[in-house]
């Protein structure tokens, strides 16, 4: 009931996380929120407990074996290391979109096929997720990163992906990549 006091641009970013948490650690939960996005988009009470249930039990299970964030918690940074750049750059009014940026430096390393990281825009799409942003420039938005906190000796930390479901901690992520990724949201 809660959900449904929401503005759509709020249920929409809150969309951007459950779509992330199937993207990093359960390709089955991700296929079930493609699946029923219109119970889920119409509210459908069934549809959104299941969906609650197991977001809470992901990222419980991830918090749980990882509570000082030392390792795996990081995972769940994923799409934020050029997601924070992006939405510093364009003042905070930048919806969830970021993960595809990500996932095209997983698709370039031949980490995910291209149906794969066709799904993951279609999920964005699905719940009014921008896969695209104007108005930025690809080496303001590289710069931007280098001030995130999850900058480890000077090297970025980033989550990719291997398939849908799959992520890991990737440490060798080169400027050039990062740029590949932005230029691929940028409109």
């Amino acid at each position: 009931n809660t959900l449904r006091t929401l503005p759509s641009v709020e249920f929409a970013c809150g969309m951007g996380e459950v779509l992330k948490t199937g993207l990093i650690c359960d390709a089955d939960f991700y296929e079930y929120v493609l699946a029923e996005h219109k119970a889920i988009r119409a509210l459908d009470t069934k549809a959104l407990a299941r969906m609650i249930r197991r977001c809470c039990e992901i990222k419980a299970g991830v918090v749980e074996r990882d509570p000082k964030e030392k390792g795996e918690r990081a995972l769940l940074n994923f799409g934020h290391t050029l997601g924070h750049a992006i939405e510093k750059l364009k003042d905070f009014t930048w919806l969830h979109g970021e993960c595809v940026a990500a996932a095209y430096i997983s698709y370039q390393r031949g980490l995910l096929t291209e149906d794969e990281y066709n799904k993951i825009k279609e999920g964005c799409l699905l719940y009014d997720l921008p896969i695209q942003v104007d108005g930025l420039e690809d080496t303001a938005v590289l710069a931007a990163t280098r001030k995130d906190k999850k900058m480890e000796q000077g090297q970025v930390k980033f989550v990719l992906m291997k398939g849908i479901g799959g992520s890991f901690i990737d440490h060798t992520v080169s400027d050039e990549e990062m740029l590949a990724g932005i230029r691929e949201i940028l409109k």
